[in-house]
């Protein structure tokens, strides 16, 4: 199993970086970068433990749109695990379609509430899934799973 450590940052912002693992574990997971946007941080904790079991590497957890823009910059995930209402002016949406239009990575969204209009807005962002709250930890890492393999069975831009 691959340990992570949390790294606090100045703006509320965790990063997790990879604590000691295997070379071969190293390379195996160079395809499996998973950031997380959250703002309940319960919920934020339950996925990164979740996904850091499975083997993935959570390369943020962000309570934000914006922190979640500016961290699909910077840490170049494979995937986001985006929560749809998040605290701040923006919600998870927006955050995903700029994400994905400006760097090209999709999304699985995440909300207790999904409507029609959500789905018709989420549209442009190219969603690899949907994982309805409260959801089990078996459940969240085969809708990542399922993700990841939609990924490479039909790349995005």
């Amino acid at each position: 199993m691959k340990h992570l450590r949390s790294i606090d940052m100045s703006d509320g912002v965790r990063a997790s970086a990879p604590g000691p693992a295997s070379s071969s574990q190293a390379r195996a997971d160079t395809s499996r970068r998973i950031l997380i946007v959250e703002d309940n941080a319960f919920v934020a904790d339950q996925c990164e433990s979740a996904l850091a079991a499975a083997g993935y590497e959570v390369v943020a957890v962000v309570p934000t749109a914006e922190a979640a823009v500016e961290a699909a910059s910077a840490q170049k995930p494979d995937l986001v695990l985006m929560d749809i209402y998040l605290a701040g002016p923006r919600d998870g949406v927006d955050a995903a379609v700029d994400i994905f239009e400006g760097r090209g990575i999709r999304s699985v969204f995440v909300s207790a509430l999904f409507d029609r209009a959500i789905e018709d807005r989420a549209r442009r962002a190219q969603p690899l899934g949907w994982l309805t709250k409260p959801f089990s930890d078996g459940k969240l890492v085969a809708t990542v799973q399922s993700a990841i393999t939609d990924m490479a069975a039909r790349p995005g831009p």
